[in-house]
């Protein structure tokens, strides 16, 4: 009897180990488990959720502190920094992606001033002029022409690399060519985005036309801008360096215009860098003082950027 009285209390000591054990492992399971992991429901298997799929967007090869433009739909514009798209347009058709540009608000501060240049690069002018911002801790913009960015294409990445906008400009500003068709318009200005994209990995979304599009764009020229999702950039600012004024004069011209209080809020003012424009570079340190002095936001060309008028 004695016997089994103690084979039976062993047989309920076992039992009472094995029903302690079934309790208290789910327990065993959680303490060993990242305290990170959703604890689930009851009733609910145990495990760690894998990780969303991550979509892979298209970045550009060398980077600057830009807004990028590549698959991704919601990546809205950053204030204030220059635009490129990692695609060309024939890129982005064959791909399917949208061509549009990103809806924005228009950017109108108290006192807001674009210094943009035109015709570079070019090996004398254009280095004196990075030299005179880079002084300063001033960004500015430039519309770079296909030809000459063939020319001289380590200026052009200085350019990108120092955090500069850069805008089309054509391929030879040649009027002539340039302005036979809305058609041959747009070649350029593709054929200058690939001859960009080599040299950067990525192209602009801005274009100023050679002259203005004042008389030599028609309808057909704007719609062509749109459905390609070109932002043409006009200026409201002229310095007057497209002439042979010297250095005094090109101030006199900025600072005339700028007693129309209408323009303080979006300020686009047109320079040249290209060859024979040396006088803009020595009027450049005043030009810069007369707007720092007066307390203006410097800022580069993009999608807020308002129209000119």
């Amino acid at each position: 009897m004695k016997h089994k009285s103690w084979f039976f209390q062993a047989i309920c000591s076992l039992g009472v180990v094995c029903l302690t054990l079934l309790v208290s492992s789910p327990l065993a399971l959680l303490a060993f488990s990242d305290f990170n992991s959703p604890v689930p429901a009851s009733g609910s298997p145990i495990y760690q959720e894998s990780p969303p799929d991550t979509v892979k967007y298209t970045l550009p090869g060398t980077s600057a502190d830009a807004y990028y433009m590549n698959e991704s739909l919601d990546n809205p514009p950053s204030s204030g920094k220059p635009v490129y798209d990692v695609f060309t347009v024939e890129e982005r058709q064959a791909k399917g992606l949208a061509l549009e540009v990103p809806k924005v608000v228009p950017y109108y501060g108290q006192k807001v001033v674009y210094l943009t240049f035109d015709d570079g690069p070019e090996p004398e002018n254009t280095p004196a002029v990075l030299e005179i911002l880079k002084r300063h801790g001033i960004k500015a913009t430039f519309f770079v022409v296909g030809n000459q960015v063939e020319k001289y294409p380590d200026i052009l990445r200085r350019i990108y690399q120092e955090g500069h906008a850069i805008g089309n400009h054509s391929y030879n500003h040649i009027y002539r060519e340039l302005y036979q068709s809305a058609n041959t318009y747009v070649s350029q200005l593709r054929h200058t985005d690939e001859i960009v994209k080599q040299v950067i990995s990525v192209r602009p979304r801005i274009s100023r036309a050679p002259g203005g599009s004042a008389g030599s764009f028609t309808k057909e020229y704007w719609e062509s801008l749109n459905k390609l999702g070109y932002i043409e950039v006009g200026w409201n600012i002229s310095s007057g360096d497209a002439s042979s004024a010297k250095a005094s004069r090109i101030m006199n011209n900025i600072a005339a215009q700028m007693d129309n209080k209408n323009l303080w809020s979006h300020a686009i003012v047109l320079m040249h860098d290209g060859r024979g424009h040396g006088e803009t570079v020595k009027a450049l340190p005043d030009i810069i003082n007369f707007y720092k002095q007066r307390q203006f936001e410097f800022r580069v060309i993009s999608f807020e950027t308002p129209p000119p008028w």
